[in-house]
Formats: C-alpha cells, structure tokens, sequence
C-alpha cells in the first residue's frame, strides 16, 4: 500500500539516480535548466517568487520525471514537486541516466519506470491529484505489473483525481487476468474526464457504475456491448461527451438524454462479427462523428437527433464487387441529418448513397456550410449538383482531396445537362486538391458560369501528394 505521511518516507536509494540529472547543479551542462527555471532581475529570482499554484501550472506541461528533477533548481523547488496536482507518467519519455551493465535495455528501463512511479507517489504529500496520466505501453511482461498498475490508479482515485488519462497494452497471454482498473474507478465522484486505452476482457462483470460528475469520456479498443453501454450511459448522469473508438462493437443503440457530442470511429473494423449500428437516440445532441467500414448489408440505422447542428459521416462500402450493397435502404441517414447546419461526408458514401437512394434523399433546409472529401468532379457531378440543389440555404461549400479524371474532361458539361446546379446563396466555394492535378481551373470556370450569385468567391488550394 502506497503511503504518504512524512512519517513514512524513507530514503530509497537510487530514486535520486532515476529522477535527478547525473550533473551537479552548478555544472556548465545544466545551465539550460537554470535559465528555464530562473528569470532574474538583478538577483532576484523571479520564477521561484510565484506562488505555488502559478508554479504548478508551469510544470504541468512537464512529465512527471522531468518536474522530480526540478528538486535541484534552488531550495524553494526542492519540495514543490511532492504537492503537484498533475502527474504525467510516461514510459516512452521516461530517461534512465547512465548505461546498464548486463540484461536487455527495454526490460531495464521498464524496471526503472516502474519503480519511479512507485516511490514517486510513496514520497509525494497527501494533496489532491487534479490530473493523473498514466502512458505505460509495454510495461505487460514485467512480473506482478497488474498489481502496481492497479495501485498506481488507486492512488489517483484516493485523492480525488478529476482528469483521468490511462492508455496501457495487455498482451493476449495476459487477458485472463483481472482488469487493471480496480473496481472502484466506475465509482469515483470526484472524476470528469476520462480517457482509457486497453482491451478489457472482464468489464462486462462490471454491476453498477457510478460516475456522477463525468463529463467526457473516451474509450478505444475497449470491448463494448450493449449491457456496458447501457451501463456507462445510465451511471454518468452528466456525460456531454463520449467518443468510440476502434472499440469491439457488440453494441447497436445509443440512448442518452444529456450527450450533446457524440464520436463514433471503427477505421479498423469491417463489421464481419461486429453488430451494426442501429438507433442513436440522443435529443439533445449536437455535435455527431462517424466513421466505419461496412462489409455486410445490415439492419438500417436511424437517427433521433432533433438539435443536431453539426455532424461528419463516412461510411465506406466494403463489399465485394456485385455484391448487395451495403448502402441499399440506408437514405434513413441523411435523413436524420437534414437538420443540421453544418455537414461533412465523405465522397465515396455521397456517391454510394444518391447513386442508390436519389430519390429519398431529404431537403436540407438549415444546411449552410457543406464539405465533401474525395469526390471525383469529372464522373459524379450530377450527384453532387442534385445534393447541392436541396440545400437551398447554402452558403459555402468545400472539396477538399478532389480528384478529377482527364479521360472524362466532358464530364461536367453532360452532367449538368442531367442535374442542373443552382447556387442562389452560395457566396464561397472552397477547392482544396492535389498540385498534380490540372484541370481544375475548368471546374472552376465551369462553377463560376452556373452559380447565380456573381458575388460568389471561389478559392482554390494545391495541396502536395500523399503516399
């Protein structure tokens, strides 16, 4: 058990070898640390007369290694660093001064960063934790890390940590030992924002979750069904934000009467097992994220979102070449977004839908400001053209990564035939494409020609190749 009363904080020899610089203070070598640490006026130190709260604040942009080592700078730094309310622990900027003698160099660091961690809170003053990051990728195959891993946490959550920033690896071998989040973290009052990085194999032994004053939350690779999402809705009563990410999908409704940003991103799944998306009822949402692969035809989704005001969709259409698509029933999307007033999709969803669903796509009434990723203007702008006229409040729209193929230069001239565009609003458009692209200019010609409003701005930016 980690105690801090002064009482118990012997000296632990080497802590000063893993916290501490190899210099002296008044070496050549560390006047860099001297100057960031002193601003003087004649002798004055004007740093070090701070108050301590200002101090802190300053060294909260500091690792937790790196504020230990501000012990050095002069007596008034000695102990600030045993009440700092933001602990940064971090094994891939941890620095172990010195060469080891014999054994692997990883494996010696990761025992030098765990014992770090463990006597740096054993000599830190009983204050508050405001923010406690713990960055310990690679730390798994250490013995008992499990066990130091779970106290580190419990230590944070003892002092009421508020900020809570937790991204650490399990090995598959290791996935049938306990979590390393002790049972209490889904019962800490005093936290509001949480960000955790780790597979869970056990938390859906979780009974009852009780964070009442979380606000955001973010989850990735983390195993979700829809028991443990129910879960964390119902037991964070004040949750605003909850961002998804690259988590295990089991899950397929969204319910939340207080969620006002939603995010929702599977780039690396293509929903073989998982379950797909079917109901996101949030009515008090206002801001929506989401971006999957979709390999199946599954069930629709819809949307409940009557305050959404701002939202990026891309769905990509992983299905295999003459198979059913997987875009076929699902205008039900946009629908549920035709309230909205700022839109992002991607080109390829844009294109997928109105090329099978043209006739049930909605009027976006409220839209004002519209951004398309990755559309080929040469071969789609009618579908383009027959979105753009049912937003007829339009002001600006963007197209960013267009592409545009030389081979079919006639391409817009016939497609306007088809779908003619009307832009009695839009006063900006914004073109955003690869330099290597040429033709452009004649998009722009072509757009300045169609749009009503002469006033209209068209600005064009190259942007280089990426690989």
């Amino acid at each position: 058990m980690l105690s801090s009363s002064p009482q118990s904080k012997p000296r632990i020899h080497g802590f000063q070898d893993q916290c501490t610089p190899s210099v002296r203070v008044n070496s050549p070598k560390n006047t860099a640390m001297e100057q960031a640490g002193k601003s003087r006026r004649g002798d004055r130190d004007m740093i070090s007369s701070l108050p301590d709260c200002l101090i802190h604040l300053i060294m909260s942009f500091l690792t937790a290694q790196q504020a230990v080592r501000t012990c050095v700078l002069s007596k008034r730094w000695k102990h600030l660093w045993t009440t700092l309310p933001f602990l940064d622990f971090d094994v891939l900027k941890f620095e172990c001064d010195g060469e080891s003698e014999g054994g692997d160099p990883q494996s010696i660091k990761l025992e030098k960063f765990r014992d770090f961690v463990s006597m740096t809170l054993l000599l830190r003053e009983a204050s508050d934790v405001h923010t406690f990051r713990l960055f310990c990728f690679g730390i798994s195959p250490l013995p008992k890390c499990h066990m130091f891993v779970r106290s580190w946490i419990a230590y944070a959550l003892k002092h009421n940590v508020q900020v809570f920033k937790f991204d650490y690896d399990c090995d598959h071998h290791l996935l049938l030992l306990p979590s390393s989040l002790p049972l209490g973290f889904f019962n800490c009052a005093s936290l509001v924002d949480a960000s955790i990085t780790y597979i869970f194999p056990l938390l859906n032994i979780i009974n009852v979750i009780n964070l009442p004053c979380l606000r955001r939350l973010y989850l990735e690779d983390i195993y979700l069904d829809q028991d443990v999402v129910d879960k964390l809705l119902c037991g964070c009563p004040v949750l605003e934000l909850l961002h998804l990410k690259d988590c295990d999908r089991e899950y397929s409704t969204i319910n939340s009467q207080n969620l006002k940003y939603l995010v929702v991103e599977d780039r690396d799944s293509y929903l073989e097992t998982e379950r797909e998306m079917e109901l996101i009822n949030t009515p008090n949402l206002l801001s929506f994220r989401y971006t999957t692969n979709i390999k199946s035809f599954g069930p629709k989704m819809f949307l409940k979102v009557p305050s959404l005001t701002s939202a990026y969709v891309c769905i990509n259409d992983m299905s295999w070449e003459g198979s059913k698509s997987c875009f076929k029933g699902k205008s039900n999307i946009l629908i549920g977004l035709s309230n909205v007033q700022n839109l992002k999709l991607s080109g390829s969803m844009l294109k997928d839908l109105l090329e099978k669903e043209l006739s049930n796509c909605p009027e976006f009434s409220n839209l004002k400001d519209l951004s398309v990723d990755e559309l080929c203007l040469s071969c789609h702008f009618n579908l383009l053209a027959s979105f753009l006229n049912r937003c007829p409040y339009l002001e600006k729209l963007s197209l960013k990564d267009a592409v545009y193929c030389k081979s079919q230069m006639h391409g817009i001239q016939e497609l306007l035939k088809i779908a003619p565009f009307n832009g009695k609003r839009l006063t900006t458009v914004e073109f955003k494409f690869y330099k290597r692209e040429k033709s452009f200019p004649q998009v722009v010609k072509y757009l300045q020609d169609i749009t009503e409003n002469s006033r209209a701005q068209i600005n064009m930016t190259s942007i280089s190749f990426r690989y």
